[in-house]
Formats: structure tokens, C-alpha cells, sequence
């Protein structure tokens, strides 16, 4: 990349990050919450897809978008991002359970399984709306630009958290009360954890429908399960809470970090079988 299009580049994700979060910001003031949904709640979430369709329409920039969904070559990543979230949230429940940071109470496999299909559909078309800006827009471009891929994640995360901010006390699934002030902080480590698996996975399959199943499946999956069965004893949300305590984010990040070292390792390992094979003909 030369440093035109490096400048064109930053400029695109600068514009993208300020636009998605001046929509979200905007769409309070027109109306609207989780629990009744209206022309602002509707805009707000559907803003990461917006932005990044319009500039792309706009610019007739599509060539990372990452649509196409390559099952067959990238099968282990579609069974990771279906797997990965659910039972990183059994263990820090678990852990949250052994160590009296969590309790379960009347858990029914056959109350528990209706309202996670039935979530699915919902959650589902939620997470297109995420993750075509987050995973199909800024990523790829941030990772065009060559820059650590940690940097990259922190600054997914940013926007990413940002975003969630006007509605943060509506969005029951994201929002254990407490104090915003310390809650806040931890969310932003909770959006850098899960930009760091996200865009592990993104990068390594080149399309952005396995964040869409791990972002589905994890949000189907914690939403009924915290709301309904599992309790945090009073002051110890930051540790044990399934969908922002600090337990979660840490596994979540060491996951997303060992994929990203096994894929480097097996880069480099590629590269040297290459470079034998070169060295003998």
C-alpha cells in the first residue's frame, strides 16, 4: 500500500467511526428503547450497517466486505464461533459457582432451550446489522493498513463500545447495574476481548459470517441464561457476570490471543516449507 492509499485508508476509517457514532447519538432524540422499539432505537442499530453500505455504495468499495461465507475451507472456524462463546460462559460460571461468585437457580433444559431458539432469529439479524460495519467494514480496513493486530482490536473496540453507549442502561443482556463509571471501563475491556476473537476469526477466514454466528449464538445463548437462571452475589458482578465480568473477558481474550498465535505460527511454518521447496529446484 503506498502512502495515498494509506491516507485514502485512515481517512475511510475515520469517517466511518465518527459517522456510525454521530447516527447513534442522534437516534435517541428521535425515540424509541429495546423494550419498544421506534425509529431511533431502529436506527441505532442498524447504523454499522448503514454507514458501511453507503460508503461503500458510495466510494464502489467492496472488495473487502468479506460476504462470501466459505463454509467448506473455513468449516473449524464456523464450529469455533459456534462452540467458543457458550462454553467460555459455562466456565466462568462455573468458576463463579466454585468460588461463591454465582448461583443457578431453577435451571429447565426444556424452559431454556424454546427461548433460545426462539431468540436465535432476532439476535441473529441484530448481529448482521453489527458486525457488516465492525467485521465486514472496519476491520478489514484497519488490517489493510498492516498495523498490530491488537492496535487494530483496541481500535474496533473503541467505535465498537462507543456505539453501545446511548442505550448502555436499556441493553439488559450488555448492562448489569451498577455505577456507570465502573462499569463503563469494563465494558470497553469486554469489546476489546471479544474484537480480539472476533477479528482473529475474521481474518483468518476472510468473510464476516462467522463473527455473525459467534455474535448470535453468544447473545441467544448468555441473554436467557443471565436474565433467567444465574444469579451474581451483590458486588461481585466485575468478576463472575457471564457477559461482562472480568473472568469472561480474560478467557475470551486468551482464546482470541491463542488463535492469533497459532495462526502465525502456521504462517511461518507455511513460509518455510516454501522456502524449501524453492531452495530445491
Amino acid at each position: 500500500m503506498d502512502n495515498l492509499e494509506r491516507k485514502k485508508t485512515i481517512w475511510l476509517i475515520v469517517s466511518f467511526s465518527v459517522l456510525v457514532n454521530v447516527v447513534a447519538w442522534v437516534a435517541p432524540f428521535l425515540g424509541g428503547s429495546p423494550s419498544s422499539p421506534a425509529l431511533g432505537f431502529i436506527l441505532w442499530g442498524t447504523a454499522p450497517l448503514l454507514v458501511s453500505v453507503l460508503m461503500r455504495t458510495a466510494l464502489r468499495d467492496w472488495t473487502d466486505l468479506g460476504i462470501k461465507p466459505a463454509v467448506g475451507k473455513n468449516l473449524r472456524w464456523y464450529l469455533i464461533s459456534l462452540l467458543a462463546l457458550p462454553v467460555l460462559m459455562i466456565v466462568t460460571l462455573l468458576i463463579g459457582v466454585l468460588f461463591s461468585l454465582s448461583s443457578v437457580t431453577e435451571f429447565s433444559l426444556a424452559k431454556f432451550l424454546p427461548t433460545w431458539l426462539t431468540a436465535l432469529p432476532i439476535f441473529f439479524i441484530f448481529a448482521i446489522f453489527e458486525e457488516v460495519g465492525w467485521r465486514g467494514y472496519l476491520s478489514p480496513k484497519l488490517d489493510s493498513l498492516g498495523i498490530n493486530r491488537f492496535v487494530a482490536s483496541a481500535i474496533v473496540a473503541v467505535v465498537w463500545a462507543t456505539w453501545h453507549l446511548p442505550y448502555i442502561r436499556e441493553l439488559a443482556w450488555v448492562y448489569t447495574p451498577e455505577n456507570l463509571f465502573i462499569f463503563i471501563p469494563r465494558f470497553y475491556l469486554v469489546c476489546f476481548g471479544m474484537s480480539i476473537l472476533y477479528g482473529e476469526i475474521r481474518y483468518s477466514t476472510a468473510s464476516f459470517w462467522p463473527a455473525v454466528l459467534m455474535h448470535t449464538i453468544g447473545n441467544a445463548f448468555g441473554h436467557p441464561l443471565a436474565a433467567e437462571y444465574v444469579k451474581n452475589i451483590a458486588g461481585t458482578e466485575y468478576l463472575g457476570s457471564i457477559s461482562n465480568g472480568f473472568i469472561l473477558i480474560a478467557l475470551v481474550g486468551l482464546l482470541g490471543v491463542l488463535i492469533n498465535r497459532w495462526r502465525l505460527r502456521n504462517a511461518t511454518l507455511q513460509e518455510l516449507r516454501m522456502t524449501g521447496i524453492e531452495g530445491t529446484q
